[in-house]
């Protein structure tokens, strides 16, 4: 037990660290020397102490905070970069600097429905004609075609930036945590050569696309996309809606890599090797096999804690005993965060270790109450059978989820009523899924005909999985929004499970502790109810109008939510319908959730169940009453449409060409707007002069990037504007007289 706690401590210096940075009392110039200093000191009382075996433990734990701080300082949040550092000349969101950047890719691509981001390894950047020798990763987003692969040198031209910080999403801290410190959006891109990657990746990847475009070939959609997420990892392709409901049902720990993935490999490893190579003989490949693995699925930090415990398993069977669990687990975070200190703010880590430390804490407990439980009604024959099913499934996920589902609501403000069903229901059928696709890509690569035969088996029971998530989610109230409240309970529940564990690990050690069980049983009791049902409460319309603007290629929509929960959208039939309806039932409380009003021409045949508002059916000046004091008034053009709330308005849809701008002028319409959103570039709209002068909106919202008309251009500077970045849902909230704004990334929401 002494590596559990110095993982603590260790992990407690590195978070020590962080808050240190955020109070000041560290920075970039700090030296490393009183690290080393205090660490010396604190390994000399070890030595001195070694016969005073409590003494001893106390100067290693100090000495493990002090080597995590120290860690940290060598790689902080805030990038401590120099002239050497392509981050050194990132611009702000503000004050964006035009750069060219030279570099190879070094990581495999992240394909997206109209966008790639490319990982580019820096050589040179050129500002101002100057080309400078620099280091460090920038994430490259660009247009889904022309297509490049790793190991390609590039040359690309755009805005250097620092990543942002978004509203609900701190997306430069996100980077950091993988060793990004750079972004560059829509930049225009230049191959300059070929084959500049490493050897042993650019094989490792050919084998991950030669797969997945083997999966792509050989199984229908979304069983595909699916597997392609819990085989190889890569989960850009699998649909919204299936997503959402995966993400409804608490189930979406099935679909990208995790423990569960590598536990089964490593047994079928194990098993197989064994079998020819003999259990001792058998441990070295079954390592290496996990290895390349874990890096061919891309060695994130739920991967790679999850190949670490793996591995750790397969030695602790060569060396003839059981693994220790809970050593296991702390040192793969050990590794992991020796590796990378920021790690430890990683959500999939974190709910990776979560899950395992989970297991580890309630499988036992949860299966001996199951059992006195049947045992009172059942046969011990029968038992021991129902035991079987309910350990692989149920138990497994009470287990898990005992840990994993406060964190999932501190980070995601939502909670799954129905995921214990649907895991109950879907985790018998995920080992075939594994073992059958690993058949399949395996014996697909060799003979595609082979290939096609064994996809049988992961098709049936992903088709099976899919259609059980996409029957779950439909219950109502299959996840509610858990809010503020939630956020609270979540803290405090973690307060009282690991102070409770406290408290029988001092029992255990003699203490005189009252007894723990009838505390915590009432505590549930009477906690768990009343936190479901203040969720609940929390769940209904909070009484004001939200406004989403959602940005699709070529096109846009706009979601209304009432301040009564009455839901209407808004297109004007440009670019890809089917794709903003996706993107826009994210943002709706659960999958299926009907639309009240579907607003321009083709938008009903979209909304079948939506009440169609087509503007050619109504006259000029008509209102249409979505909700008390919401309405919708019809504009003298094909396609236009007044919001009003109280004092707030806004022009629907966002992309009235000049045209239509010039009939409404001449028309005489009235076109004052609180709010006005200027289309995205790729829309072929924009607002005009005169348009800006008749709504003299009291806020813009201009996507960046985006250049107008020079006369257009000098409207909008002169004006109050919030330039919001590309490819974000912009949420407007409002009480009618109030405003407030939220941008999200589109990924939030999928």
């Amino acid at each position: 037990m002494t590596l559990v706690y110095l993982t603590i401590a260790w992990m407690g210096g590195i978070l020590l660290a962080k808050l240190l940075w955020s109070q000041g009392w560290l920075a970039c110039p700090t030296p490393g020397w009183p690290f080393a200093a205090l660490a010396a000191i604190a390994l000399a009382a070890a030595v001195v102490w070694r016969g005073r075996p409590r003494e001893r433990l106390a100067a290693v734990l100090i000495l493990a905070v002090l080597l995590g701080a120290w860690r940290y300082q060598a790689q902080p949040y805030a990038a401590c970069s120099t002239p050497a550092d392509l981050a050194f000349y990132n611009g702000t969101e503000e004050e964006a600097v035009r750069a060219t950047v030279e570099g190879v890719v070094v990581a495999y691509p992240d394909v997206r429905d109209v966008q790639t981001q490319y990982r580019l390894r820096a050589a040179t950047v050129t500002l101002a004609g100057r080309t400078l020798p620099v280091g460090g990763d920038v994430l490259v987003q660009a247009q889904r075609f022309p297509e490049y692969h790793y190991g390609d040198r590039l040359r690309v031209s755009g805005q250097l930036q620092t990543p942002p910080v978004l509203d609900d999403f701190d997306y430069r801290a996100y980077l950091a945590q993988r060793g990004i410190r750079s972004l560059m959006r829509r930049a225009r891109i230049e191959r300059v050569a070929e084959g500049k990657g490493n050897w042993f990746w650019g094989s490792l990847y050919a084998v991950k696309t030669r797969s997945s475009a083997l999966l792509n070939r050989i199984l229908p959609e979304p069983a595909a996309a699916l597997a392609n997420g819990m085989l190889l990892g890569i989960e850009s392709g699998i649909p919204d809606d299936v997503d959402e409901a995966f993400k409804a049902t608490g189930t979406s720990h099935v679909i990208v890599i995790s423990g569960s993935n590598i536990a089964l490999l490593s047994g079928v490893l194990m098993a197989g090797l064994s079998h020819l190579l003999g259990k001792r003989r058998a441990v070295w490949p079954a390592i290496l096999a996990i290895t390349v693995y874990v890096l061919l699925v891309g060695a994130d930090a739920a991967a790679l804690r999850a190949g670490l415990m793996g591995i750790l398993y397969i030695i602790a069977i060569y060396l003839g005993r059981q693994s220790t669990a809970y050593v296991s687990l702390c040192a793969s975070a050990l590794l992991m965060t020796l590796h990378n200190p920021l790690t430890l703010w990683d959500i999939g880590f974190q709910l990776s270790f979560m899950a395992t430390l989970g297991l580890v804490l309630f499988t036992d407990g949860i299966t001996l109450r199951f059992t006195r439980l049947l045992a009172r009604r059942l046969a011990q024959e029968r038992v021991q059978r129902v035991m079987a099913v309910l350990n692989d499934a149920l138990i497994v996920t009470l287990a898990a989820q005992t840990t994993t589902l406060p964190l999932i609501v501190l980070y995601f403000g939502r909670v799954s009523l129905i995921s214990f069903v649907t895991n109950f229901l879907i985790l018998p059928a995920q080992p075939p899924i594994m073992n059958g696709g690993m058949l399949t890509v395996i014996g697909g690569l060799v003979w595609e005909p082979l290939g096609r035969v064994l996809a049988v088996i992961p098709w049936l029971f992903l088709t099976y999985t899919t259609a059980i998530v996409r029957l779950t989610a439909a219950v109502p109230f299959a996840s509610v929004e858990t809010g503020a409240l939630g956020r609270v309970a979540a803290g405090v529940y973690f307060a009282v499970l690991f102070g409770s564990l406290l408290w029988r690990k001092l029992q255990q050690q003699g203490w005189a502790m009252p007894p723990l069980r009838p505390v915590m049983g009432w505590a549930a009791a009477l906690g768990v109810p009343l936190w479901l049902t203040a969720s609940l409460l929390l769940a209904r319309p909070d009484g004001k109008l939200h406004l989403f603007f959602v940005p699709g290629t070529a096109g846009e929509a706009a979601l209304v939510v009432t301040p009564n929960g009455r839901y209407a959208w808004a297109w004007d039939g440009r670019g890809d319908g089917e794709a903003l309806v996706a993107a826009t039932a994210a943002l709706l409380p659960r999958r299926g959730q009907p639309v009240d009003a579907a607003l321009g021409p083709g938008a009903a045949a979209l909304w079948p169940s939506a009440r169609p508002l087509d503007p050619t059916l109504l006259a000029p000046g008509a209102g249409v009453r979505l909700d008390a004091g919401v309405t919708l008034t019809r504009l003298p053009a094909d396609d236009g449409w007044l919001l009003s709330y109280n004092h707030f308005r806004a022009l629907l849809p966002t992309t009235l060409g000049p045209a239509t701008q010039a009939a409404l002028i001449r028309a005489g319409a009235e076109l004052h707007a609180t709010v006005l959103k200027a289309p995205d570039p790729d829309t072929g709209a924009w607002p005009t002069a005169a348009f800006l002068a008749a709504a003299a909106p009291q806020l813009i919202l201009w996507p960046e990037e985006t250049t107008y008309p020079p006369d257009v251009d000098a409207q909008l500077a002169a004006r109050s504007v919030q330039r919001i970045p590309a490819e974000i849902i912009v949420e407007v909230i409002t009480d009618g007289r109030l405003l407030w704004l939220k941008q999200r990334s589109v990924s939030e929401y999928r």
